[in-house]
């Protein structure tokens, strides 16, 4: 069964498999050339613009292979899960394999060891050549690539966590038992194409915004209301996901900072130089005034019940981590739905 499961689905097999392992390769020429840099940053990240059309080719394409190494697993699984079954159930030619002396279990079984696990494994390759090109130390200035704090990309986010080894593998095998699932329930391509679809990036949603950011206790840095003006936060702790960062009361919870009651602080004193006062005398002064304005703004601050700036995030040092947790919920996954999708085979009739 395995060899006519082989034969059947060949050209399938060997262009989504081969398609993989060629991004692979290209992302591992990349790498390699990244590797070689140092010195000077990409013109992808828009600072110090390099005048190499071969360089920015080089940092254009190691972005574009995350960002589909990404999405491929919705790919495959529409195109990919959905045809291995629709195709013939459309036909009517599964009615061969079905009344030939193989049980419905091994005619279902056949098509993922044949199919969809040599398209897993590549993903896996890829993911694992993708990884490889991030480590070196000369990518800080890829930073759309690198885990650098003022990239302001996490390794937890997309891309380049989706683009990983483990997950990269476990969301093409759900994507694909998906595909097969939806191709076995309607028996229609276009319709279980979309289904598909949109099933897949639902779970991919959901991993990303519902499950990932409780994998682990996020750590909470609290700072004091010690300035006039709060801009935007990042950690100093290294590369970071950041889950959240507001004012927050001293219970902890959330508060929103009313910045039009405090805005008018400061506005009566007299910030300009005299014209008998030295500079001396003017600096001495200023530095009064604006000791004086920020402890009146906090005062304003803390009246609306604020009492410090706290922020939430996971570190990217729970990379391997997070992959392992999410890899294992995504096979469990895929390992779930092949129980309605043998109910489907039996409902089929040969």
């Amino acid at each position: 069964m395995i060899w006519v499961t082989w034969r059947q689905f060949r050209t399938t097999i060997l262009a989504a498999v081969g398609g993989i392992l060629t991004l692979a390769a290209i992302a591992l020429i990349c790498g390699t050339i990244v590797r070689q840099r140092t010195g000077q940053r990409s013109a992808v990240t828009a600072d110090y613009v390099d005048e190499s059309t071969f360089e920015w080719l080089v940092a254009a394409s190691l972005v574009s292979i995350g960002v589909l190494a990404a999405l491929l697993p919705v790919a495959l699984g529409v195109l990919v899960g959905v045809t291995v079954f629709s195709r013939d159930i459309e036909r009517g030619t599964h009615v061969l394999g079905l009344s030939q002396s193989v049980s419905r279990a091994r005619w279902y079984g056949s098509r993922l060891l044949v199919v969809f696990v040599p398209v897993s494994i590549a993903m896996a390759v890829l993911g694992a050549a993708l990884e490889w090109t991030r480590t070196a130390d000369a990518l800080w200035h890829y930073g759309y690539l690198s885990r650098a704090t003022w990239s302001g990309h996490s390794s937890l986010t997309f891309p380049l966590f989706q683009s990983g080894a483990l997950t990269a593998a476990t969301y093409t095998a759900l994507a694909l038992v998906l595909g097969s699932l939806a191709a076995l329930l309607l028996r229609n391509t276009l319709g279980s194409m979309v289904v598909t679809l949109v099933a897949v990036s639902a779970f991919m949603l959901g991993f990303q915004f519902g499950a990932r950011p409780h994998y682990a206790s996020p750590v909470v840095e609290a700072r004091p209301l010690d300035a006039q003006y709060r801009v935007a936060y990042t950690s100093d702790q290294g590369s970071v996901w950041q889950l959240s960062e507001g004012y927050v009361d001293a219970q902890g919870r959330r508060v929103e900072f009313d910045y039009r009651k405090c805005n008018q602080i400061g506005e009566n004193l007299e910030w300009s130089q005299r014209p008998d006062e030295t500079l001396a005398d003017y600096e001495a002064r200023e530095a009064t005034m604006i000791a004086t304005q920020d402890r009146e703004f906090e005062a304003c601050q803390r009246a609306q019940g604020l009492d410090h700036y706290e922020v939430r995030y996971h570190p990217d040092s729970l990379f391997r981590r997070f992959q392992v947790t999410e890899a294992s919920l995504a096979l469990g996954l895929s390992l779930l739905l092949i129980i309605p999708s043998m109910w489907a085979v039996r409902r089929l009739r040969p």
